[in-house]
């Protein structure tokens, strides 16, 4: 059970059924509340949880940013649970659009975070890819498949994981010169798919790898978001091999996660590449998010 504010636990696995609790009245439509996303990040985020009026406050506090609250759970949610949250740490992040709607009366600063909106999809539409916007898509997949016409996509299974870890090693390897890929990025996202691997099945996650030759050479694990939406956590693939991203999302759409109606991809975290990326797949919608901060009384005239 959380503590009563304003004592706080690290949050740990048994603690996952509170989050659900709460959110029971709150369909998360972004990947910060997928519980799956909570505990193989923890080791970064180290998330605590405490309880104000009633209301489930998850305090995060990463390695490269100051503390922040993401928004209060819970049925009923009183203004002072927002303002007590403020007052501890000066900032809600990563707040969906509903949620700030619903402090007018606050005095309050709404900033924008792009680099954090969440990629949202049908995923009949990855499927399929209709129509001449998705001519390069098919076309990928079309050379793709002409060059390696005996590869594999399996469901994700254990005896796969040192092939996805030397995968995640190959993809790292050409980006650590970038700024976007420093080394602590390096440890978190092994240390986050570590995690994913040991809680696979505890957090029911969901997850396919693609194979030439027997070796795994892309792979993606997602978990449910809400009753219609997977969130895709991770989509790693070899970067030699031309059109094996957009074969390895186009697989993925049509036998891991057809069952769900939307696809969400997360962030790109500002990264150029990333971005150009997903939005080449042409979102149906992009999940946005805020970061709410009290506005500092001026100080009276002399």
């Amino acid at each position: 059970m959380p503590p009563e504010y304003p004592k706080f636990k690290s949050l740990e696995f048994e603690d996952l059924d509170q989050v659900k609790k709460h959110l029971k009245d709150t369909e998360p439509n972004i990947c910060e509340f997928s519980p799956a996303n909570l505990m193989i990040w923890k080791d970064f985020d180290r998330p605590k949880i405490t309880l104000i009026n009633g209301n489930l406050c998850l305090l995060i506090t990463p390695l490269n940013e100051s503390p922040f609250f993401l928004e209060p759970l819970g049925e009923n949610l009183p203004l002072e649970t927002v303002e007590e949250c403020l007052k501890h740490c000066g900032k809600i992040s990563r707040a969906t659009e509903s949620f700030t709607g619903k402090l007018s009366l606050l005095r309050i600063r709404v900033t924008c975070l792009r680099d954090q909106f969440d990629y949202l999809y049908e995923t009949k539409v990855l499927a399929e890819l209709k129509g001449r916007k998705f001519d390069c898509k098919r076309n990928h997949i079309k050379n793709f498949k002409r060059r390696h016409p005996g590869y594999e996509y399996l469901p994700l299974a254990p005896e796969l994981k040192n092939g996805c870890l030397e995968l995640f090693e190959e993809w790292f390897a050409v980006r650590q010169e970038s700024r976007y890929f420093p080394r602590r990025a390096h440890t978190s996202q092994k240390t986050a798919l570590e995690k994913a691997f040991k809680y696979y099945d505890d957090l029911k996650m969901i997850g396919s790898a693609l194979l030439i030759d027997k070796k795994v050479k892309g792979f993606m694990i997602g978990s449910q978001l809400n009753k219609r939406t997977v969130s895709a956590h991770f989509q790693y693939a070899h970067p030699a091999l031309r059109g094996i991203f957009q074969t390895l999302l186009w697989e993925a759409c049509n036998k891991t996660f057809q069952n769900f109606t939307h696809i969400n991809l997360e962030q790109d975290l500002g990264i150029p590449g990333l971005r150009k990326a997903k939005l080449s797949y042409y979102p149906l919608k992009l999940e946005k998010k805020f970061e709410i901060a009290p506005i500092q009384k001026q100080p009276a005239p002399a």
